[in-house]
């Protein structure tokens, strides 16, 4: 192919015979495009223009796709729509692809000539289409094709994006780890509360779009409708078809009944699935949208209810070595334009590809520290090492580290909490305490019971404040630095956000689909964060009560969420065995510690000692280095399930609640243990301790609150 050299031409794609140019009449023809694409063939082409594989030879001549905007409309009206709608596709394929590995990413967007282009990543693989060619899609592959698809719809809709063209062909397989990537928004929607009523354009692709949709209506409901379409279309190899005249015909779908026939043409087919997975397809398939599923979640939880017995099928493939260097490579020239942000990006996306790459884990520990997030660049040098214990650059950045950290922390010559003495109960609940958490306005303490009530206690009068009722059993609660805003969660699925002096929530907050088992809230008091047995995690605005990010789901139910001290962490843990370390900020996932034998219940922080000690099932309390990961030593000495744990404020002592009815008190340099606690007369469940280190609360199934005194 020729590419036209005039910068102002409007076509300059040309085929190899061409004299002169078909659009503007030069004669200076090139192999290049904007001197920096290699264009080796045309991919498609539609109403809107078409699209060309290339390669960028300033990016190592990276594969690439050139999406070329020649509409074919007519009017100054229907111009400028078509050229909105390219525009708001490149700049929501910037917005996602940025911040999602399975979208593409943006590479460039310009002008030439009258016509407009953008550059995005070339993912190479077969689309599901063109896997359908080939076989027929099992269940197991429906299933493995849902689990890896709702994650990303769910990215995408909490973003206020709508796709609208969910099908096979805009699905495709990444060759290098099998994983699926949703392409093509161009008929993406951008929604608020306010467009969400009102009609729009018309962007569908007949036989997967449902009836509100090509009526000119969408909602986070119609791409799961469209989800569902496709996975009836994989499952029988029914696909719709036009004639030349626009006829369709259909044999999954019956128009004058308003209904699927998938269930008909498997049994022809002599074909069948189980019906859990049936059950899913019916509600995504639903006529109206508000019988169908409403968020990804909930279809995803339904999917994971009932995959226990359905074993992986998706084979692991080995990594493509030269992306991952291409990836590194272009971190690195983001650095030296200081575009650090971009740069972790391409880190990122190396790392994907290979976990096991030292440089790009050292690059990106280099441009943390950069930004002057410290423990974050800790963690990726700790990574190199625990590859290649002489990696020079990561031994060098960690010790840069580390002196900075022995320079601005205090040394405290003794800790503040080794022993402790009985002071008084607390009584007034008449069902399990589940949480308790002093107030930084020392003496204010708060307490929440399965009795449906969160008291407040002053603690000089060793009397109830005041009582907060809320709607449903097993409540937690935490409260915030200010001592005036406490928020709540329950098994009503929701979280109530009150005023200390107030008698009803100022605002309650729903994302949540099962109960919530724990509250964080960040020392700054910004952040709120929730775990859930709906295996989600959830991060919100404190203050406005937004939801900032829904971290991906976990595979077993979130018991308990801890923020470090400097709150730059996450930690969590569940039913699933293993414990996961997040970045706050943005949600990235750092680490996950797999090594617990059971359910983890509890866990706590100390970065003063760099530990997250962890217990649950069993008496033994695990302690891990925070950025290695590694276990550094256990603590044996409690005789039931290890229910609740906190750090005190100098981060030198733990002290551990459990069903054994004991609290202990451990030195977290030597490991050993100081002082047992007893008195209770039930399963410890909560614990706290005052933000001057010399007050600790406990309280569990016996009901009361005990208050113990340092010594």
């Amino acid at each position: 192919m020729q590419i036209c050299q005039n910068p102002n031409c409007s076509n300059p794609f040309n085929l190899d015979g061409n004299r002169f140019c078909t659009s503007c009449g030069s004669n200076s023809f090139g192999v290049l495009f904007k001197n920096r694409y290699r264009i080796n063939r045309l991919l498609g082409e539609g109403g809107f223009g078409k699209t060309y594989e290339a390669r960028d030879i300033d990016r190592l001549d990276a594969p690439c796709v050139i999406k070329q905007f020649v509409p074919q409309v007519q009017g100054t009206g229907a111009l400028k729509k078509a050229a909105e709608m390219f525009k708001e596709e490149a700049r929501r394929l910037f917005e996602l692809g940025e911040n999602h590995p399975q979208i593409p990413r943006l590479v460039a967007y310009f002008e030439q000539g009258l016509n407009l282009y953008l550059v995005q990543e070339f993912i190479s693989g077969e689309t599901l289409s063109e896997e359908l060619q080939q076989h027929t899609f099992s269940e197991i592959q429906i299933r493995e094709l849902l689990a890896d698809l709702l994650p990303i719809l769910q990215f995408i809709h909490d973003r206020n994006v709508i796709h609208r063209d969910i099908k096979p062909e805009n699905i495709i397989r990444r060759a290098y780890d099998r994983k699926l990537v949703l392409i093509d928004f161009g008929g993406a929607k951008q929604v608020t509360q306010t467009t969400l009523a009102r009609q729009g354009t018309g962007i569908y692709t007949i036989g997967y779009a449902p009836l509100e949709q090509m009526q000119g209506y969408a909602y986070p409901a119609s791409d799961l409708y469209a989800l569902g379409a496709t996975c009836a279309r994989l499952l029988t190899r029914c696909l719709p078809l036009q004639d030349a005249y626009g006829n369709l015909a259909d044999t999954l779908y019956d128009v004058n009944e308003a209904r699927w026939l998938w269930r008909e043409r498997l049994k022809e087919q002599g074909l069948s699935i189980s019906n859990d997975l049936g059950h899913i397809l019916d509600k995504l398939l639903k006529h109206f949208v508000k019988e169908r599923y409403q968020t990804a979640a909930e279809v995803l939880q339904d999917l994971q209810n009932t995959t226990s017995s359905v074993p992986p099928t998706i084979p692991i493939f080995s990594q493509s070595t030269a992306n991952a260097q291409a990836y590194n490579f272009w971190g690195l020239d983001k650095v030296q334009r200081q575009d650090y942000q971009g740069a972790i990006t391409d880190f990122n996306q190396a790392l994907q590809i290979n976990p096991s790459y030292i440089e790009a884990w050292s690059n990106r520990g280099n441009v943390y520290f950069q930004m002057g997030k410290y423990d974050a660049a800790l963690a990726d040098f700790d990574r190199v090492l625990s590859i290649n214990p002489n990696f020079v650059e990561a031994i060098q950045g960690r010790e840069k580290i580390i002196a900075m950290q022995r320079h601005h922390t205090p040394v405290q010559s003794q800790p503040q909490f080794q022993q402790a003495a009985f002071a008084y109960a607390l009584s007034g609940h008449s069902q399990l305490v589940r949480s308790v958490a002093f107030s930084r306005n020392y003496p204010t303490l708060i307490s929440s019971s399965n009795d449906k009530t969160i008291r407040t206690w002053n603690l000089q009068t060793r009397k109830v404040q005041g009582v907060l009722y809320e709607t449903g059993l097993w409540v937690v609660a935490a409260i915030a630095p200010n001592g005036q805003t406490l928020v709540s969660g329950s098994s009503d699925k929701t979280i109530k956000v009150w005023h200390l002096g107030a008698s009803k929530p100022q605002r309650v907050l729903r994302g949540h689909f099962d109960l919530i088992n724990s509250l964080s809230i960040s020392p700054n008091g910004q952040i709120l964060v929730s775990g859930s047995r709906d295996k989600t995690i959830r991060i919100w605005q404190l203050e406005t009560g937004n939801l900032q990010q829904t971290l991906p789901a976990q595979s077993g139910f979130v018991y308990t969420t801890a923020i470090s001290p400097d709150g730059k962490f996450l930690v969590s843990a569940g039913s699933d065995k293993a414990i996961k370390i997040w970045q706050l900020d943005n949600g990235e996932l750092l680490r996950t510690i797999t090594d617990n034998p059971a359910f983890v219940r509890a866990v706590a922080i100390s970065s003063v000692r760099q530990i997250i000690a962890s217990g649950g099932y069993g008496a033994t309390i695990n302690l891990w280095n925070f950025y290695t990961g590694q276990l550094q030593q256990r603590l044996e000495g409690h005789n039931g399930l290890i229910q609740s744990l906190i750090v005190t404020p100098d981060g030198q002592t733990l002290i551990s609640g459990s069903g054994d009815r004991t609290i202990k008190i451990w030195s977290l340099q030597t490991g050993k243990l100081l002082q047992t606690l007893t008195g209770h007369t039930a399963s410890v469940l909560a614990l706290d301790i005052s933000p001057d280190g010399q007050t600790l609360a406990s309280a569990g199934e016996d009901k009361t609150i005990r208050i113990w005194q340092a010594s």
